[in-house]
């Protein structure tokens, strides 16, 4: 794995069960998709309506 795969299959490790499931689910709807940009736009929207901003919280993964 590089660098990037580690830091966050290590993150995943981190999730409790029902976090790394979604997160599974997630994942395969990604790539069960034939057209993936709407996928991406749903997490992209996802992402951005997080309160407080993704910017001002910490990672779950990596506590930073």
């Amino acid at each position: 794995m590089n660098e990037n795969v580690t830091i966050v299959f290590h993150g995943f490790l981190n999730l409790t069960a029902k976090e790394k499931l979604r997160l599974v689910e997630s994942i395969n709807e990604y790539f069960d998709a034939t057209d993936r940009e709407p996928v991406r736009a749903a997490a992209d929207a996802e992402f951005a309506a997080l309160d407080p901003p993704a910017e001002t919280r910490k990672c779950p993964c990596c506590g930073r």
